[in-house]
């Protein structure tokens, strides 16, 4: 059969794009509405069932699992082949935003939307092209799952719950990434630096009551807030001062107590190097204010030992190799509670297979900070010369005349590493700005398109005959 693929994904352009902006328009983050019927909260749970909706409008066999996932199933055939994406979003800002986050709306060809890049819009250009294909009447000989989460951001509960219940794909892609191919994913770890707080002398010009910044740990802390009690007279110049000095916006209240909040800049988890960790920064304001021991052991300690380093060099934890690159470390929450006497730094480590991080955190020894590993998960490793790589890469290749970028590994986990054989397969292209996580984030209209031809022509070689 030969097929114009973006013709064809062109006759399909208006559904598309209706169906994504109703996906978008639903707020699905985590929320803490928990039922047994909204395990992520009513948010994801109502993304879920909206495109499942879709599935069943378009004639196909669907199925929700434990309220968490579910599947849209086309085509015929003993193997499975599946294709993983997720409707849950991170959190947002909405004062950061130009538009509202939740009300799609299209500005220079540009979809801006929360989960537009991040993964509404891929994962239904994946469904489409997999619609697409079905309705050309291509003879199958593979079964089709566009399996879909609802945790993708704050877990994978949804795929190891779904998994629990439902086949195993023999291989398959996600959505989920860069375009060319990511065929390898790093480790990954997540940690905790914890503070022994101590007894107080009672010499000290403010005390720390709280300080808090961050939401999910896969993100690089947009704005961080801390409320001190002390001398009021110069806190709001001596605060200016170092956010001009910084190029950062933030302010000051004072009521009962005073408040200071510093703006950074988002970025994926994964490479923090690329954002303003707004925590970090508030902290080494904090460090210049003579603060109660506890308040100043906590601080310090982020100031001389985190900040500024999303390659973990001053603790000593840092490791890079020439297949996976080097390790990263994004300080993704940051909670103090003096009353609570809580002072936690979360970390998000991405590193490449062959570093035993664990170890080297053992070795790391430093007054009044215990660190204590929360999880570990392996890498996840395809070979380049596998026909599922050199397949897509073939058909990436011919609709992009992109000949120069390659298969890469990647520091962020994504629903690959779920599949016995996945790899994670666009949709951000090369050279264009990764608005993932981010204020504003959006995805092109004609980006949208090309990757559905290419999805459609990837899935037809690789499920049809």
């Amino acid at each position: 059969m030969s097929i114009d693929f973006k013709k064809e994904v062109l006759n399909h352009k208006e559904d598309l794009l209706k169906d994504l902006f109703e996906l978008l328009s639903v707020r699905s983050i985590l929320g803490t509405d928990i039922t047994e019927e909204t395990p992520f909260g009513s948010g994801p749970r109502e993304a879920l069932d909206l495109i499942l909706s879709f599935g069943e409008r378009d004639g196909y066999k669907t199925k929700l699992v434990e309220n968490k996932a579910g599947h849209i199933e086309v085509g015929q055939g003993e193997e499975l082949f599946g294709i993983l994406g997720h409707v849950d979003v991170v959190p947002v800002v909405e004062a950061d935003w130009t538009s509202h986050p939740f009300k799609p709306e299209i500005r220079d060809g540009k979809i801006f939307a929360r989960g537009s890049l991040d993964d509404k819009g891929p994962t239904m250009a994946a469904y489409y092209a997999v619609k697409l294909l079905d309705k050309l009447g291509v003879k199958w000989n593979k079964r089709v799952r566009v399996i879909i989460g609802s945790d993708e951001e704050t877990g994978f509960r949804c795929v190891e719950a779904y998994f629990k219940h439902e086949e195993q794909p023999a291989s398959g892609f996600t959505p989920d990434a860069m375009f060319p191919l990511v065929y390898a994913e790093k480790a990954r770890a997540t940690f905790d630096h914890k503070l022994k707080f101590v007894v107080e002398d009672g010499n000290y010009n403010y005390k720390l009551v709280k300080f808090n910044g961050g939401q999910v740990l896969n993100m690089v802390i947009a704005s961080a807030k801390a409320e001190l009690v002390g001398e009021v007279s110069d806190i709001k110049e001596k605060f200016e001062n170092f956010l001009v000095l910084e190029k950062l916006d933030g302010e000051v209240t004072v009521e009962d107590t005073i408040k200071l909040t510093l703006k950074g800049k988002a970025a994926h988890g994964s490479t923090p190097q690329y954002g303003v960790n707004g925590a970090t920064k508030l902290a080494e304001f904090l460090s210049t204010l003579g603060l109660d021991n506890n308040g100043k052991n906590f601080v310090d300690y982020i100031v001389e030992k985190l900040a500024n380093d999303p390659f973990g060099e001053k603790l000593g934890i840092d490791y890079s190799d020439n297949e996976m690159g080097e390790a990263t470390y994004n300080y993704g929450i940051i909670d103090y509670d003096l009353l609570k006497k809580v002072g936690i730094v979360s970390t998000d480590c991405r590193h490449p297979m062959k570093f035993d991080l664990v170890a080297r955190l053992n070795g790391v020894k430093v007054d009044n900070i215990d660190i204590e590993v929360t999880s570990t998960k392996e890498a996840h490793y395809v070979p380049k010369d596998d026909e599922l790589v050199t397949t897509l890469m073939d058909v990436y290749r011919k609709h992009t005349g992109d000949t120069k970028n390659d298969a890469f590994v990647l520091g962020g986990g994504t629903y690959a590493r779920c599949l016995k054989k996945g790899v994670a397969f666009g949709l951000l292209f090369p050279d264009k700005e990764d608005t993932m996580h981010q204020a504003n984030e959006y995805l092109e209209v004609e980006d949208l398109l090309l990757a559905t031809a290419i999805y459609a022509e990837g899935i037809y070689k690789l499920c049809c005959e």
